[in-house]
């Protein structure tokens, strides 16, 4: 082949001339034949294809047709599953299961703060909010953060669809926090504003609540004997003229007996954890008849030979009295028709009350007694002691008994005495002392004269209310 650029012969098979480069195009030879046979039988071709559709039955383009309708039905119903599955893969990662699982698994790890952040995600998605909570506390408990943990507690004890098991279990957690740090005044509020009296019960240890009176206020035609009551253990003090108590009032121990007058009483309660309760005030007017002042025989003066003291009040009344000058109530001594005048200085003070209670106005007795005679109480038991030796029934002086018994006879002076037709005497009462320092009474009594020292045994006469000597003298005295 010659090159047609640069007219040099090109070597069978070269694409290129090798002198100038130039690309070898390869036109095949020009053969009308051929050309006309391509053409006829493309012709053909065309042709049949034209019949075939032609003749092509409407029912199946009617099927392609269908089928690419369907086609797009199932793409799309493909499209739809996968659309579904992913908004529902997202839906459960997001669900409260899902994130309270997450959660549980961080707490195992003691991963608490990533926990807590899976714990918000289950509570945001609607998750039980009792036990997420509880979890959640349990979670700032590890951490030790404090006002997290309180904070989350006082959410489920405020919460008004915690069940109750939870609700004593949170209660339980925040009364432990504010015990351990002494923070009782906080455990007393939150337990007066608790709901379930069943908790209240359990840690009423804790609370001061307000005293309660026994008696409505409110007027009365008898004696009112008022009690007040409180909660729990712990102190309960008082007034009674409308100012309010402190720790240094007075304390409420027994019954108040409220007579003729108008009260107004005031009460808190402190319980032994010092916290103080509301103030407790009712008014009383009580307007009963008051029984006469006891009348007492013997007035107030000097006296120097044994006295007994007489004592009487109107009839269905009661005589009480004291010796140490307090104020006579029915907790007092009762008057039994028997009361020797002590020797030395002595003060009484009488009171009746009736069947109500009602008690009348005080007598006052101040005496002083001191016998004239040249014998004191300690030379008549001497007496005694000798009189006990001589018969053996001692051993020494001391009193023992014997020298395998240790034990003591003791005789106690009682009172001073005028028997009728007999004179003065002297009563002692005989005891057994152990060795332990405690005593028997025996209930042998003797009467020893106060101007000479003559011994008798005695005993009290009902009928008499006074002593009555024995007919045998056991010793003469001086």
């Amino acid at each position: 082949m010659i090159c047609p650029e640069c007219g040099r012969e090109i070597p069978e098979g070269h694409l290129y001339c090798d002198v100038c480069g130039m690309e070898v195009r390869i036109v095949p030879d020009f053969e009308p034949e051929v050309e006309n046979s391509i053409t006829e039988s493309l012709s053909g071709v065309v042709e049949t294809l034209t019949d075939e559709q032609e003749e092509e039955p409407e029912g199946e383009h009617e099927k392609q047709k269908n089928l690419f309708v369907l086609s797009l039905g199932c793409i799309f119903v493909l499209g739809l599953i996968i659309l579904v599955a992913y908004f529902s893969v997202t839906v459960y990662f997001r669900s409260a299961e899902y994130q309270m699982k997450t959660a549980m698994v961080y707490i195992e790890e003691g991963d608490y703060e990533t926990a807590l952040v899976s714990l918000q995600g289950a509570l945001d998605a609607g998750g039980s909010f009792e036990e997420i909570k509880l979890e959640m506390v349990a979670c700032y408990d590890a951490l030790g953060e404090e006002q997290d943990y309180i904070g989350s507690l006082y959410e489920l004890v405020s919460h008004e669809q915690v069940s109750r098991e939870k609700l004593v279990q949170a209660y339980d957690k925040i009364i432990a926090f504010y015990a351990e740090k002494e923070q009782y005044e906080q455990v007393n509020t939150l337990l007066q504003n608790c709901p379930e009296a069943s908790i209240q019960e359990k840690y009423s240890e804790y609370m001061a609540n307000m005293p309660e009176f026994s008696y409505v206020e409110g007027a009365y035609n008898e004696v009112v004997p008022l009690k007040i009551l409180s909660n729990t253990n712990g102190h309960i003090y008082f007034t009674m003229d409308g100012s309010n108590p402190d720790r240094y009032s007075e304390e409420y121990i027994s019954p108040i007996f409220l007579e003729t007058g108008e009260y107004e009483i005031t009460a808190v309660f402190i319980n032994e954890y010092g916290i103080k309760s509301p103030y407790a005030k009712a008014t009383y007017q009580i307007d009963v008849s008051m029984p006469f002042a006891p009348e007492v025989d013997a007035y107030s003066g000097d006296f120097f030979t044994p006295q007994m003291i007489h004592v009487e009040a109107e009839e269905g009344c009661q005589i009480y009295y004291t010796t140490d000058g307090s104020e006579p109530d029915g907790l007092s001594t009762i008057y039994n028709g028997f009361l020797p005048m002590p020797l030395g200085d002595s003060s009484f003070k009488f009171a009746a009350i009736d069947e109500n209670g009602v008690s009348s106005e005080v007598t006052v007795r101040n005496y002083h007694l001191e016998p004239i005679t040249d014998y004191t109480k300690e030379d008549a038991q001497s007496v005694i002691l000798r009189y006990m030796l001589n018969t053996g029934r001692i051993v020494d002086l001391y009193g023992t008994v014997s020298a395998e018994d240790p034990r003591r006879m003791i005789y106690v002076f009682a009172c001073c005495v005028n028997i009728e037709n007999e004179g003065d005497f002297y009563i002692f009462s005989e005891y057994i002392e152990n060795p332990d320092g405690s005593r028997e009474k025996t209930g042998s009594y003797y009467a020893v004269g106060m101007y000479n020292l003559p011994l008798y045994g005695t005993h009290y006469d009902v009928r008499t209310s006074n002593f009555a000597l024995g007919t045998e003298l056991l010793w003469q005295g001086s």
